[in-house]
């Protein structure tokens, strides 16, 4: 083979060679272009989702199923005249959304702990266990500890109502009453007042000892219903 055969061929070769290395980045550019286009894709397809199930948790929470639509407009009142320290608490939790939503929750979730012990001294004194003395009784029989705790637990689940309507009213867009949570507060409350009066009965008649089980644990499982209630409203937020 001649000087210039050898010359054309290392030519040839050469030109293979950069073509190669053209197709390649060609390639590359080709990948990472759909990459990125795909990877737009689903990033806006993951937040029309998740506006989307937004939309529907706040749909289901929009409107509870009592008629308090009257006094939601007397309680944004309220809260639309800055009552003392509201200021200072929403300026306070305003870098804080975390708090905001959810401590409420922590405090009912302690509130539901002391409640379930009353609620364990109420089955035992049911079961004829009334005069024993249980663990954190403060040396009270089960008779006694059962409804001074109940009694604690009534007056703190009030109060919990303006706690959470107070948090709730730090963002003016979220639902002060206008929810299925703030429904089964109030029916919480009623039932737990209705089982309050009926245990007053209860030591001189077995038909009052009865209804106060009854209602009792028709209204835990409003309790119930409430919190599961109250977590929905709390991720629609």
């Amino acid at each position: 083979m001649g000087i210039a055969d050898r010359i054309c061929v290392n030519c040839i070769r050469r030109r293979r060679g950069l073509t190669g290395v053209v197709a390649l980045l060609m390639s590359c550019c080709l990948v990472c272009w759909i990459a990125q286009t795909t990877g737009a894709f689903t990033a806006g397809v993951r937040q029309r989702r998740t506006r989307t199930r937004l939309a529907q948790r706040r749909a289901i929470e929009s409107g509870g199923f009592l008629p308090l639509d009257t006094l939601e407009s007397s309680v944004r009142s309220y809260y639309a005249g800055s009552p003392p320290l509201f200021q200072e608490m929403k300026d306070f939790l305003q870098d804080m959304p975390f708090t905001t939503t959810w401590a409420h929750a922590i405090g009912g979730t302690v509130l539901f702990a002391y409640a379930a012990y009353a609620i364990f001294l109420g089955w035992q004194v049911r079961q004829g266990n009334g005069g024993q003395v249980f663990p954190a009784s403060w040396g009270e029989t089960a008779a006694q500890r059962h409804p001074a705790m109940m009694t604690y637990v009534l007056l703190f689940l009030v109060f919990e109502i303006p706690d959470g309507l107070t948090l709730l009213a730090v963002k003016p867009e979220n639902p002060l009453l206008h929810s299925t949570h703030s429904s089964t507060a109030f029916i919480a409350v009623l039932m737990m007042s209705v089982v309050a009066l009926v245990g007053q009965f209860a030591a001189s008649s077995k038909n009052a000892r009865d209804a106060h089980a009854y209602l009792g644990a028709a209204t835990v499982l409003v309790l119930v219903a409430h919190a599961f209630f109250g977590i929905r409203l709390g991720f629609s937020l």
